[in-house]
């Protein structure tokens, strides 16, 4: 078996690769400019807002491509992602994992870890269970009842978290009765949900800065930056007192989004976070339910997205019929003890 790191140059080989050895998968084909996305150092990333070194790796044997590893990290980081590994036997998965690691760690030596997560930069796509045609844009761990789970689980990875995938159809959803009647006692004590206007609304900077999430931070500042923003549904505390203090504009205590069609059908958002001094007040789910009904109206026809197992969360999205569909590990290699 020979194991050769993968070029710049390796971009079609690496999708021809990638595709046949997915075929009949869960896992989308990809083509030649997403696989040097995706895998190969050299190319930028999905995400153009972010950076990282991304090594791959073929095994060949015979002339022919019969595995391949893909990861990255960003130089100086302690923390390094795999994106896929595939192989036709657990001794090849494993010299795959342990040429990735030492490669990996020549181009980084602060490397002290390796996740499985949907921090990954590079995200695969992947059919949601359920035959309705519905894609997420991002594996956010690994099949729990995956045969990769259980080879992972026996070289040592640690499961971190566990999380469900959900997804339904929005064509027939309708923000229930209930929670319109709490929207307007909300709206009653002058916190409302609806789209954001700037030219009625505070910065969405204070609110990110109270979440701690950078990646919302970036998404949400560059949105409101925007000459032409996607919309976003929001909270807003538009109490006297506020707009007195705020100069005018309400203070936005809340955020879905932002939203958008993806090119399968597919309604996206960044995500939904509540500031803590405004929670306990529904406003989590009158926002998912405004939400919801938000990308229904820009022509999305369904909704996949994630949460841990363990989290209240779920109970939001089952209340609005979502249904979990695939349940995923996020896993952990700690590089000090080796594999």
């Amino acid at each position: 078996m020979n194991y050769q790191p993968a070029l710049p140059s390796d971009a079609l080989r690496a999708a021809e690769t990638f595709n046949r050895l997915t075929s009949g998968s869960f896992l989308l084909p990809v083509d030649e400019a997403e696989a040097g996305a995706l895998f190969l150092p050299g190319h930028p990333l999905p995400d153009p807002g972010l950076s990282a070194e991304k090594t791959a790796i073929f095994a060949s044997a015979g002339g022919e491509d019969v595995g391949f590893v893909s990861g990255n990290a960003q130089i100086g980081a302690e923390t390094g992602y795999v994106t896929v590994v595939l192989a036709p036997d657990d001794g090849i998965r494993r010299a795959l994992l342990d040429c990735l690691i030492r490669t990996m760690r020549q181009k980084n030596p602060a490397l002290r870890r390796l996740r499985w997560v949907f921090y990954n930069p590079c995200l695969l796509r992947w059919r949601v269970p359920g035959g309705e045609g519905f894609h997420h844009p991002g594996l956010p761990g690994v099949p729990s009842d995956s045969p990769l789970f259980d080879f992972l689980a026996r070289e040592g990875w640690r499961e971190f978290a566990r999380m469900n995938v959900y997804a339904r159809a929005l064509a027939e959803y309708r923000i229930p009765d209930a929670l319109r009647e709490r929207t307007r006692e909300n709206a009653a004590r002058g916190l409302s949900v609806r789209l954001w206007d700037p030219a009625r609304d505070g910065s969405f900077g204070p609110l990110t800065d109270a979440l701690g999430s950078d990646d919302w931070r970036r998404i949400l500042l560059s949105n409101e930056a925007s000459p032409d923003p996607l919309p976003v549904v929001i909270a807003a505390d538009e109490r006297e007192e506020t707009l007195q203090k705020n100069g005018g504009r309400s203070f936005v205590c809340g955020f879905a989004g932002p939203m958008r069609r993806t090119p399968d059908g597919r309604g996206w958002f960044a995500g939904i976070g509540i500031h803590p001094d405004y929670r306990r007040l529904g406003l989590g789910s009158t926002l998912f339910a405004a939400l919801c009904e938000g990308l229904g109206s820009l022509g999305a026809d369904y909704m996949t997205l994630f949460t841990n197992t363990d989290g209240a969360a779920h109970r939001i999205y089952e209340a609005a019929g979502f249904e979990a569909r695939q349940t995923v590990s996020a896993m952990e290699c700690d590089l000090s003890r080796g594999l």
